[in-house]
Parts: C-alpha cells; sequence; structure tokens
C-alpha cells in the first residue's frame, strides 16, 4: 500500500483519491507566470477528506508536496519538480456571509469574495480590486496593497496538517507581516478562512474599489503573463522606483523583460525560462546594492526543483530549499 512505503508509484493516486490526478504534468499553465517544467504529479482532491488523505500518503511515505494557490507570485523551476504539486479546485470554492463575516473556501478567487462582501455592504477588503489569485493564497502570502493588508481582518482559519488531521485556528494562532505569515511554509494546507469586516455604505465601498483599480490598471502590465510584485518596497523606498533609477526598465534576458510600465514587475514575453526571470532579478539587485546599498528582498517565492546554489544569492530571504 502507498501509506507503507517510502517509495511511491504516483498512478497509485488515482485509485486512492477521488479528486484529479494528473501524472508529468506541465506546471507554468496553472501559474500567472505560465513558466515552470513538469510535475511527478499535479492533484486536485476533491474535497477536505481526500486532501487530508492525500497529506496523510505523502507525509508517511516521504514525498514532497508543493500547495500551488492561483498561480501568481510564484516562480516555478524550469527542471520542474519530482514530488506532488496540489491545488485546491473546486471542491474548494463557496462563499457565505455571515452578519459581518465573511467564510470563504481558500480556492476561492479573490474578485469573488470581494464582489460577495461589496453585495453585503461589507467593508475592509476592497484592496483585493484588481488583484489576480485565492483567498488562501492571499492569506498565506498577507496580501495587501498600500497600508491595506488582509491580516487585520482574520477572525479564524481552518487548516488540514501534514498528518492529515484537520484543524481549527483561532486569530491570535496567526501572525502576519509585510508579505508574510506564519502559515508560509509551515506545511499546514489553508482549506477555510473567516474574515470578519465592517458595515460600510456602498457608495464608500464602491468609491475605495474604483481608486483601487484606477491605481493599478494605471501602474501595472494588464495582459503581459507576470506574476506580480518582484521585490518588495524596501522601508521609505519602492523596489519599482530604485530599479527605474539604475537605468534597468526594460531590460531584457532572454524572453524576460523589466517591464517598461512598472519596473517592478518582470514580463514572460513568450519563450521565458524561469532562468531568464532570475537573471533578471539578480542584475537589478546588484545595480540597486551598488547604487543605494540596499538589498532587495524578492516577494514572489521560487518553487521546485531549482538547483539551490544558484539561486541562493537572489532568495536570500528564502529560509529553505523549495
Amino acid at each position: 500500500m502507498l501509506l507503507e512505503r517510502e517509495t511511491v508509484d504516483f498512478k497509485e493516486l488515482k485509485v486512492l483519491l477521488k479528486g484529479k490526478v494528473l501524472l508529468n504534468e506541465p506546471v507554468g499553465p496553472y501559474t500567472t507566470y505560465h513558466l515552470g517544467g513538469k510535475a511527478a504529479a499535479f492533484v486536485e482532491p476533491k474535497d477536505v477528506e481526500d486532501l487530508s488523505e492525500l497529506l496523510r500518503c505523502l507525509s508517511r511515505a516521504r514525498v514532497p508536496y508543493l500547495m500551488l494557490g492561483g498561480g501568481s507570485n510564484v516562480l516555478f523551476a524550469d527542471e520542474g519538480f519530482k514530488g506532488v504539486v496540489i491545488r485546491l479546485g473546486r471542491g474548494f470554492h463557496g462563499i457565505q456571509i455571515e452578519g459581518d463575516r465573511v467564510r470563504a473556501k481558500a480556492g476561492t478567487q479573490l474578485v469573488a469574495v470581494l464582489t460577495k462582501a461589496r453585495e453585503a455592504n461589507l467593508g475592509g477588503v476592497e484592496f483585493f480590486a484588481g488583484i489576480p489569485g485565492t483567498i488562501g493564497g492571499a492569506v498565506v502570502g498577507n496580501a495587501g496593497a498600500k497600508k491595506a493588508w488582509i491580516g487585520p481582518t482574520i477572525e479564524e482559519l481552518t487548516v488540514v496538517t501534514p498528518s492529515g488531521e484537520v484543524k481549527r485556528l483561532r486569530k491570535s494562532d496567526y501572525q502576519y507581516g509585510y508579505r508574510h505569515s506564519s502559515l508560509k511554509m509551515s506545511g499546514n494546507v489553508l482549506v477555510e478562512v473567516v474574515l470578519k469586516l465592517k458595515k460600510e455604505p456602498k457608495a464608500e465601498i464602491e468609491r475605495k474599489v474604483k481608486e483601487y483599480f484606477k491605481v493599478r490598471r494605471g501602474k501595472q502590465p494588464k495582459t503581459e503573463k507576470n506574476a506580480g510584485s518582484v521585490f518588495k518596497n524596501p522601508e521609505g523606498n519602492f523596489a519599482g522606483r530604485l530599479t527605474e533609477s539604475v537605468g534597468l526598465k526594460g531590460r531584457k534576458a532572454g524572453g524576460a523583460r523589466v517591464s517598461e510600465i512598472h519596473a517592478n514587475f518582470i514580463i514572460n514575453e513568450g519563450g521565458a525560462s524561469a532562468h531568464d526571470v532570475v537573471g533578471l532579478m539578480r542584475e537589478i539587485q546588484k545595480k540597486v546594492f551598488a547604487e543605494y546599498q540596499i538589498r532587495l528582498e524578492p516577494e514572489i517565492l521560487p518553487m521546485g526543483d531549482w538547483d539551490w546554489s544558484e539561486i541562493r544569492d537572489v532568495f536570500w530571504n528564502v529560509e529553505r530549499k523549495f
């Protein structure tokens, strides 16, 4: 049985699970960058029970796994991944309004959460406007804009642990910072979130939503393949402004290019590799540091079987290999 071995024939997952199991599956199409090689197995569990069984099996067999949300803010390795990539599919979509609280399953798109909150005259998540991805990914990465982020709205979380246990976390169990939370790298899989929002006049909510949309439409790439902001903004400054100031706006490497709309975005023009993106990131970091002695910290996350010795200098803020 799969549970009793440390080596796994991934074909057995098709028998074990009720959800979708794809073998030797390209991961690029599931990311906003459209970059990266193949995963040994790509799994979309049907429901929480299916996910629990999957994690229990993978943990006991010591098979590595990665969680993929909406596919933004990640850079998947050209070399692929010898383990299992897990994505929460239709069984993890859904929203309920409970007074001033929004209960959302982790695979739900942010735009859907924003829409339901607006309909219920609930404010506090207007900054979701124009952000791609899922509510689960947003919570794990503490997504935000300007001085607003999702962390303060968290009321309750439900996760599945690596051992397959379904566990409810309180607000006090969730720590967050700038583009970071205690869920990141924890091994726990977020399956549901409860946000505590506040009743506001519809006109005020609409005003703020339009303002966020306007900012993103005017200052960010609209149609080009990208993963969102590449670097975190240093305190008191902006990564895009620093990149532009050292003359790297529009810089190319292979099929990748620093956006001419916003220099903190790197675009896949077509035919780019994940290594092309890393090469541009490294050049930006070196030039900005030489000019300002500021060490830019990546916001996007490397995933898959990277040769860590080749990219450790770029992703210096990542604590361990993926």
